[in-house]
């Protein structure tokens, strides 16, 4: 079984509580994960007329092969920070639009389950539809999306576990 568990490697939150889940998913199925991280379009910040135009190779702040090579670094301590040594399948480092190059790597995994945070939803998410979301319709695969919760999970259960309210 392949689990494929994308984060935002900007935001802890993407990943402090799906990454365990997706190592807990992967363990009870004898599978491997898969950590992902995808570099969007243009990067906050940076003048997009340069990145764009890509004159010779684009902005000097925008460097992709750069950035995406930084973001596989990144993962692969994650991956040996987090994830057992039985349990590694991989890593992913990418550049497109997020949800896009989840589903492709979903594809060519192929993943059997895709594991993935979300925030609570806003109105925000209700009217544009956030990457999670998409994710979550277009997958041919299972989707497991881990809320945030303020309470951490019970111990030796996944992040995603049902928990009892006293």
């Amino acid at each position: 079984m392949n689990v494929l568990c994308p984060i935002d490697l900007e935001h802890k939150s993407s990943w402090h509580r799906a990454l365990p889940e997706a190592v807990v998913q992967a363990k009870a199925r004898d599978g491997k994960v898969y950590l992902m991280t995808v570099v969007p379009h243009i990067v906050a910040g940076v003048d997009w007329r340069y990145a764009i135009r890509g004159e010779t190779g684009g902005s000097g702040d925008y460097d992709v092969k750069e950035l995406v090579r930084q973001a596989e670094r990144r993962l692969d301590e994650l991956v040996r920070d987090n994830v057992p040594e039985t349990l590694r399948g991989g890593t992913i480092a990418t550049h497109g639009t997020i949800y896009h190059e989840i589903l492709q790597a979903a594809e060519e995994l192929p993943a059997d389950l895709i594991v993935m945070a979300s925030h609570r939803p806003s109105l925000k998410d209700y009217l544009l539809g956030p990457n999670t979301a998409r994710v979550a319709r277009h997958a041919r695969c299972a989707v497991f999306i881990v809320r945030e919760d303020e309470k951490p999970p019970p111990s030796g259960a996944g992040a995603g576990a049902p928990q009892r309210v006293p």
